[in-house]
Parts: C-alpha cells; structure tokens; sequence
C-alpha cells in the first residue's frame, strides 16, 4: 500500500527588528523603511513585504540575494510568505548598488508577472520599488503599475 503525506505548515519568525507601530499605507513610508532596510547593500537584494487589510506588517522575507547587478526569484518565493501570513498585499523592493535607480527591462517583466500572479491569488501588489540609500523608482508613481490592475507596455 503506498502511503500519502500529511502535512501541516507552519511559519517561523527569525528575527524581529523594532521599527515602531509601522503601517506601510504609502508609496512614501515604504521607500523610507526599505531605503534603510537594503538601500546600500552591496548586492542586489530583493524583499517582500506583507501587510493586512489596516497595512500594518505581517512580514518582511528577504527572497532573493544576487550579485552586484543581479538577483534571481519566481513567484513561488515572492508570494510563500505571503499566503502563511494572511496578507491582504504586498510590496516588493530590492536595490541597485550601483545607485542607478532606473529599471531594467528584466525589472519591469518581473513586475508584469509578479502583480499577474498577485491578481490570480487575490494578494495585491502596491508598488515595486527600486532603492538606493538616497533614491527610489516607485513602479506605481512612474506609471508601470496602475492601482486599476494594468500595468502599461
């Protein structure tokens, strides 16, 4: 007889940072928080931020630490941490260390596929931002990525 795992998951809490009674509800406050958070990390670095229904955080997961002008994730890891915690949206960040905050064009597919994915799921993507220690590119503000659910060619 061949047997069938049962499973049950369950999420870890790694660390916690003191960061006061934050809510992330604008473009503005997330820049802010992640321009401190991975602004000046000398390697691409991708975060994922959570937050419920009142935008207050459920999580933020590091998903992916690159090279200096890379970094590589799907959106199994961008969305895991996501549907554990009952996230109502998320807000996706990652740097440039180069401090050329400008997209790529591999930026923007990912952004395209990513709030595709988010639609599918019922977990909206505010924003994709791009930091540097001083500077952000919103994806929302720039125009990429309409709160409507279309993102412009």
């Amino acid at each position: 007889m061949e047997t069938v795992s049962y499973v049950e998951l369950k999420q870890v809490i790694v660390d916690q940072i003191e960061y006061g009674d934050v809510r992330l509800a604008s473009t503005d406050e997330v820049s802010n928080f992640t321009r401190d958070f991975i602004g000046s990390n000398d390697r691409e670095t991708l975060i994922v931020i959570g937050v419920n229904t009142k935008s207050a955080i459920n999580f933020i997961s590091t998903v992916s630490v690159g090279s200096l002008n890379a970094t590589i994730a799907t959106p199994r890891e961008v969305f895991k941490n996501a549907i554990l915690s009952n996230s109502a949206r998320l807000f996706l960040a990652h740097n440039h260390p180069s401090y050329d905050v400008t997209p790529s064009e591999t930026d923007i597919y990912f952004t395209r596929v990513i709030q595709k994915c988010g639609e599918l799921l019922g977990i909206e993507l505010v924003d994709h931002l791009i930091v540097s220690p001083t500077e952000y590119f919103s994806f929302l503000k720039e125009g990429y990525l309409n709160k409507g659910g279309v993102i412009h060619e």
